[in-house]
C-alpha cells in the first residue's frame, strides 16, 4: 500500500528551492522573468516540485531526482508544425492508411519559435473553464498562493502527474487565495454557468453542495496543515522571485483559513448572469458559502465588495 501524503508544500531549504535559487539556471530564470511578463504564465509550488503553468495547462514540472535537477513536459505539447496541414489518408481494404509516419517535435523549449508553437499547442488543448482559470490567476497575482489541489476525503493529498495516481480524485481545488484584508486563506470553486452540476434535479439534487461540503470539510480538518503549507508557500515564492514588486504576500504570515469557500461562476456577460442567477441559487446551500461571485471576464477574489454581481455570506 502506497504511504499517505500529507498536505504539504515545499520549504524555502527544500534541495530544488536552494538550487534554483543559485543562479546557475538561465532557462529557471527566464521562466521566472516571463511569469512577472506574460500574463499567461504562472509557477506554483508543490509539495515536492514546481509547475510552470501556460493557461493552466503544465507547461514544464520541475524537480530533483536524487541531487540532479530533472523537468519534464508533456508530449503533445512538443508536437510541431506540418506544411500542408491536412495528410494524405489511403483506404486500403477495411482500413485508412496513414502516410506520414511521424510529426515531427519541437527540439527545444524557449527558443522563441518553439516557445510559440509550444504555447499554440497548450492553448488549443486547453478547455474553456482553463482559461477563465488563468485569467483569475493573472487578475488575482498579487493575492494568489496556488492552483490545481486534488485531494480525497480523509485529506491525503493526490498527485495526478504521478503514474501509480488514482483515476480519480474526490476533490479538486481550483484557486487558493490570501484575502489581504481579512488575513484569512480562502479556496475558490470555479464553475462555468453552463455547468450542470450548478443546477438542481428533479427532486433538488444539487452537485455543487456536495463539493462545497468537501471544502469545507478539508478546511476544518486540516487547518494547522494548510497554514504551515501556504506560509512555506510564501517563503519559497519570495526567495525564488516569484511575487510581484506589489504582492500583499511579501511581508505576511497567514493565522487562520476560511473554511467556507466562494463559488466564482464564469457566465460571459451580464445578460447571462441576470437569466441563471435565480436557478443557480435555487437550492444552493449558500449557508455553507463565503462568497457567490458572478463574473464575465474576470473578478478580484477577495472578499471586499457586496452589490451587483457579487453576494458575500460571512
Amino acid at each position: 500500500m502506497a504511504e499517505q501524503k500529507r498536505f504539504e508544500r515545499l520549504k524555502a531549504d527544500d534541495p530544488l528551492v536552494t538550487e534554483l535559487a543559485s543562479g546557475k539556471y538561465p532557462w529557471w530564470n527566464t521562466l521566472v522573468a516571463l511569469s512577472h511578463t506574460e500574463k499567461d504564465i504562472n509557477i506554483q509550488v508543490r509539495g515536492r516540485y514546481l509547475n510552470v503553468y501556460f493557461k493552466m495547462g503544465n507547461l514544464l514540472r520541475v524537480g530533483m531526482a536524487g541531487r540532479k535537477l530533472v523537468c519534464q513536459t508533456h508530449y503533445k505539447y512538443l508536437i510541431g508544425s506540418h506544411s500542408p496541414e491536412y495528410v494524405d489518408v489511403t483506404p486500403i481494404g477495411n482500413d485508412l492508411a496513414v502516410s506520414l509516419e511521424s510529426c515531427k517535435l519541437v527540439n527545444s523549449i524557449l527558443e522563441e519559435k518553439n516557445f510559440k508553437r509550444i504555447k499554440s499547442n497548450i492553448a488549443a488543448l486547453a478547455g474553456e473553464e482553463k482559461r477563465f482559470q488563468s485569467k483569475l490567476v493573472e487578475n488575482n497575482r498579487r493575492t494568489l498562493l496556488d492552483a490545481e489541489i486534488a485531494f480525497n476525503d480523509s485529506g491525503t493529498e493526490i498527485d495526478p502527474e504521478e503514474d501509480n495516481a488514482p483515476s480519480r480524485c474526490d476533490t479538486r481545488i481550483d484557486l487558493v487565495n490570501y484575502d489581504k484584508n481579512r488575513n484569512m486563506l480562502v479556496f475558490i470553486e470555479l464553475k462555468q454557468v453552463f455547468d450542470g452540476r450548478l443546477y438542481s434535479d428533479s427532486k433538488g439534487f444539487k452537485e455543487v453542495n456536495e463539493q462545497i461540503a468537501k471544502y469545507t470539510a478539508f478546511a476544518k480538518n486540516h487547518e494547522k496543515e494548510i497554514l504551515r503549507a501556504y506560509n512555506n508557500v510564501i517563503e519559497v515564492k519570495r526567495v525564488l522571485g516569484l511575487l510581484p514588486d506589489d504582492s500583499a504576500l511579501k511581508s505576511v504570515t497567514i493565522e487562520c483559513v476560511q473554511p467556507k469557500p466562494i463559488l466564482a461562476i464564469a457566465a460571459y456577460d451580464q445578460d447571462i448572469i441576470l437569466a441563471k442567477r435565480d436557478k443557480v441559487r435555487e437550492h444552493l446551500k449558500i449557508e455553507n458559502l463565503a462568497a457567490l461571485y458572478f463574473f464575465g471576464s474576470t473578478v478580484d477574489l477577495n472578499l471586499t465588495a457586496k452589490g451587483g454581481n457579487k453576494e458575500l455570506f460571512i
